[in-house]
């Protein structure tokens, strides 16, 4: 059976631990809001602490901060827990008449620049592997063994409840470290778990460009997969292509169109001025066939000259096909993306060979 003295001396034990706990999550709170992340993007506590001349935050304002209130709303515990703090260099310093704290004069806030950015980007670890409705409190608590986590941010994604946005948790974090030398040893760490979850670890930056790379991947993809459902929705007929070589200087696309239509629909002529060839495309399936079975051994006056036709067939007519379907699709998606933005879409297509066509068949919340 315990003795009163026993029970006395296990009461303020727990009393003890109770409070130091307190006292912990308050300088861990406080620091934070006070710390290099936090300070330089709080639009609210930097407005308080430029109410002062000196930068003072009065305790009354701290206190309706909703992390630090579920803590304590007492103004006293608060500067006695700041007054056991061991974070060197110190963050906050209390008033001497205890109603108010500011970041520390001598550890004033680093200057916003991107040297800046770099540097806390080098100390801090992308860390993956947490449930998705974990709770900052819970995390916080998670990282406190960790020497010396100055940050956690909450990585968070839209979504839609209730017909409203809204931004859950996606499971990972940015957790930021005092040192370069301690994020490093979080990420050497052999095995980190989280409630039996192994987490994923590495530098930030480390984590930016592997995603970036992953972005890029996925872009291409996603492209080129556009592209193959854009050439297939596309289908041209066989034995339609008629090539046309010995042309004279004077022929034109339109005068090469005007003499093989009175033979057949043309879809398209693929030729420029001045050169001895061009490719005469039909609209029915087997029509390139049909006319060079017109043509006296495949012979054809074009403005003047003699010229000589030839069906395209094999490996030639499917490369030419091929060709054809993807610039039929690249001259579709161009047109999508930017037919509509005032720009015509001419200057894609500046220098290259015309086409005569018969038909157009082609941070975290302020808590």
């Amino acid at each position: 059976k315990k003795t009163m003295a026993e029970s006395v001396e296990k009461t303020e034990a727990s009393t003890n631990g109770s409070d130091a706990q307190q006292e912990a999550s308050i300088i861990r709170q406080v620091e934070y809001y006070f710390g290099d992340t936090n300070l330089a993007r709080d639009k609210f506590l930097q407005e308080q602490v430029a109410k002062d001349s000196d930068g003072w935050v009065t305790l009354t304002v701290l206190l309706t901060f909703k992390r630090l209130a579920a803590i304590t709303t007492d103004p006293e515990v608060v500067c006695k827990a700041l007054s056991k703090s061991t974070t060197s260099p110190q963050v906050v310093e209390v008033s001497e008449d205890r109603t108010k704290v500011r970041r520390h004069p001598e550890n004033p806030l680093p200057e916003q620049n991107e040297e800046t950015r770099k540097e806390i980007q080098a100390r801090t670890v992308y860390t993956k592997g947490f449930p998705t409705d974990a709770t900052i409190e819970e995390l916080l608590e998670y990282f406190q063994p960790f020497e010396k986590v100055v940050n956690v941010l909450m990585r968070r994604r839209p979504d839609k409840k209730d017909g409203e946005t809204v931004h859950v948790f996606k499971g990972s974090c940015f957790v930021t470290f005092a040192t370069q030398e301690q994020a490093q040893e979080f990420i050497a760490k052999e095995k980190v778990e989280y409630k039996e979850t192994d987490l994923i670890r590495m530098l930030k930056a480390d984590y930016l460009e592997k995603s970036k790379l992953e972005h890029a991947e996925e872009k291409k993809k996603k492209k080129q997969q556009q592209q193959e459902e854009e050439e297939s929705s596309f289908s041209l007929p066989t034995g339609a292509l008629l090539h046309v070589s010995g042309l004279g200087k004077e022929s034109t696309i339109e005068s090469v169109k005007a003499t093989f239509a009175k033979l057949s629909d043309v879809a398209f002529v693929d030729y420029q001025r001045g050169e001895k060839e061009a490719t005469v495309r039909f609209k029915a399936e087997d029509a390139a066939k049909t006319v060079f079975e017109k043509l006296e051994e495949g012979k054809v006056t074009l403005d003047g000259v003699e010229a000589t036709a030839r069906v395209l067939e094999g490996d030639e007519e499917k490369e030419f096909i091929a060709k054809t379907i993807k610039a039929l699709a690249e001259r579709r998606n161009y047109k999508k993306n930017k037919g509509g933005k005032g720009n015509k879409g001419y200057g894609k297509y500046q220098g290259k060979k015309r086409t005569a066509t018969a038909n157009e068949d082609e941070p975290p919340a302020k808590k």
